[in-house]
């Protein structure tokens, strides 16, 4: 822009001297001429210096690219669910899925979608440039399912690629180890991840032993529990791999989350014979070294365990603030930039100021839990986050690139299944809006899909935020009956990417936490390989920084070791090793 004034500046000055020596030439007549020379009148315009141009305001926007990237699927629900029926309803829940991560190493984020009961599984390598191509035969991942869920990449052997587990409602579970080529081999039996308890939703890893490798937590909706006595839960599972043999161990009794996970006293939950979790997240929510663990459940479950450092959790839940009813999706982050991790739940607000009691749905809707040196304190109603519908997947992410995390999530309930029969505005959410709720800065969000072009009124499940194309903003893929991806049309604020390279196990450095510092924000992000329900986030971290073109960085590893980077330069992608 500064060239191009330049440049029309020099050119208006050349116009003003060529006038001035053809009038003192007589012209362009080429007569001598005996009367008075008359000027030509000079546009005062050109003798005055232009005014500097304007400098261009940030601008924020998605467009709707999907008929262009290669992204070709339609979701079918279509497999018998033999003698049980409550699979039906489960079905419905958990329609589509998806993990992201750059699978084979090449700098960009690749996808994995599993597509509801009948037809196979679906890996797209991004080819750059927005444009995936389905590898899945070639790759061996080409699974066929049915009632496969909640897929999720992480590196479990710690050989520098992403393998890939997921649960399934009939099926135990799957996990496809990255043979580093471009193609997987099932190692599931080997592993020892059998699991007994069916209908399997979302994972997440997460060293929470701080041993060096990653441990899995994984949730069960719906499926049958003795809450006085339920033994194995089946949620978390240590790592125990050795060289290249890939081993996990169910330690959910030895680490105390049962049988705590299935006897919480909660006034407004109803009591059921069954597990409703759904969402799980490993995070250090009291800012110490080992990861804490966030369950997000359905019919006021919900639940915080903390971390005691030993191998065992101690419930932490505190009911009269963790209220959310229907939790189903998660997403963790500083939406306040104070310095700690807050948590944002999903849920389904019940569209009636009549309240009803010992209803199966929440009378509250979405929450906004504020974090304040591991306190929980519910924020939601002066937030203005509550009303999401009939909430699913969600991410914090920043829109615009403005340095604050924004909240994105999907809704919707299937039209087929019919509603419960205390709910009698049902209806409303086969229609449902996704939510784009813009952080102000002041502690509020104002909600702006339609206005930022994200106005669908898809039935969505899963949601993934991520930097497809590498240009410095963050994309959306939301996965519905069809998937949709949303291209992050933001320009004019600046932006800092940061990959960080752990020390073997721990590739991805699960539990780091990178602190930025510039003129104008101070953030926090934390490495999490986790859920926003049946679908992931990559690893990779991007900053907004508004108008700063500089930041400082540090990273503080696992082990508490630290990076420390000073005047880092905005508009680049960072790798940053142990």
């Amino acid at each position: 822009m500064r060239r191009h004034a330049e440049t029309a500046k020099l050119l208006k000055k050349l116009i003003i001297i060529l006038a001035l020596l053809i009038s003192a030439c007589g012209g362009g007549s080429g007569g001598s001429g005996s009367g008075p020379m008359t000027q030509p009148p000079v546009n005062s315009l050109e003798s005055e210096d232009p005014a500097p141009e304007e400098e261009a305001l940030p601008q924020i926007g998605f467009t709707n690219v999907t008929n262009d990237s290669g992204l070709d699927y339609e979701l079918r629900l279509d497999v018998e669910t033999g003698t049980d029926d409550s699979l039906t309803e489960v079905a419905g829940i958990a329609t589509s899925g998806a993990a992201a991560g750059d699978y084979d190493n090449d700098g960009d984020i690749d996808l994995f979608i599993v597509v509801g009961d009948d037809g196979r599984s679906l890996l797209y390598r991004n080819d750059g440039n927005l444009q995936f191509t389905d590898v899945a035969e070639a790759a061996g991942v080409a699974l066929p399912g049915p009632h496969l869920t909640g897929p999720i990449f992480a590196d479990v052997d710690g050989d520098g690629d992403l393998d890939l587990f997921m649960r399934g409602l009939i099926n135990s579970s799957v996990l496809m180890r990255n043979n580093g080529d471009g193609t997987f081999t099932d190692v599931t039996n080997d592993a020892g991840l059998l699991f007994l308890r069916p209908k399997g939703m979302s994972s997440a890893f997460g060293d929470y032993d701080l041993d060096g490798d990653i441990d899995l937590v994984t949730t069960h909706w719906g499926s049958p529990q003795d809450r006085s006595n339920p033994g194995d839960t089946e949620h978390l599972w240590r790592n125990d791999t050795e060289g290249n043999t890939i081993v996990f161990t169910s330690v959910s009794e030895a680490a105390r989350i049962s049988p705590s996970i299935a006897q919480l006293s909660d006034p407004n939950g109803l009591f059921y014979a069954a597990d409703y979790t759904f969402t799980p997240t490993f995070a250090r929510i009291d800012d110490d070294l080992f990861p804490d663990l966030l369950i997000v459940a359905d019919f006021n479950q919900s639940q915080f365990f903390h971390n005691n450092g030993d191998g065992t959790f101690e419930n932490r839940t505190d009911v009269d603030v963790l209220i959310d009813g229907n939790g189903m999706g998660s997403t963790v982050g500083d939406y306040d930039n104070d310095g700690d991790l807050d948590w944002f739940v999903t849920s389904i607000l019940y569209p009636s100021n009549d309240r009803v009691e010992n209803s199966a749905l929440s009378n509250f809707g979405n929450r906004l839990y504020q974090n304040h040196q591991g306190v929980f304190t519910d924020v939601t109603d002066e937030a203005g986050v509550e009303d999401g519908g009939w909430g699913w997947g969600a991410c914090f992410m920043d829109f615009e690139n403005d340095g604050d995390l924004d909240i994105y999530h999907t809704n919707g309930w299937q039209a087929s299944l019919e509603p419960p029969p205390d709910f009698p505005d049902f209806e409303g959410y086969k229609m449902d809006t996704s939510r784009a709720f813009v952080n102000q800065s002041d502690g509020t969000f104002l909600e702006q899909a339609a206005e930022l072009g994200l106005h669908d009124t898809e039935m969505g499940r899963g949601v993934v935020c991520a930097d497809f194309d590498n240009d410095g903003d963050t994309d959306i893929l939301l996965l519905s009956d069809i998937p949709i991806l949303w291209r992050n049309d933001e320009f004019g604020n600046e932006y800092i990417k940061v990959r960080l390279i752990g020390t073997p196990p721990n590739t991805e450095a699960s539990g780091a936490r990178i602190i930025l510092s510039s003129e104008n924000t101070s953030q926090i992000r934390e490495i999490s390989i986790g859920s926003n329900f049946l679908s992931q986030n990559p690893a990779i971290q991007l900053f907004g920084l508004g108008s700063d073109t500089t930041a400082d960085l540090t990273v503080n590893w696992p082990d508490g070791s630290e990076t420390v980077m000073t005047d880092v330069a905005s508009g680049q992608t960072l790798e940053i090793t142990q």
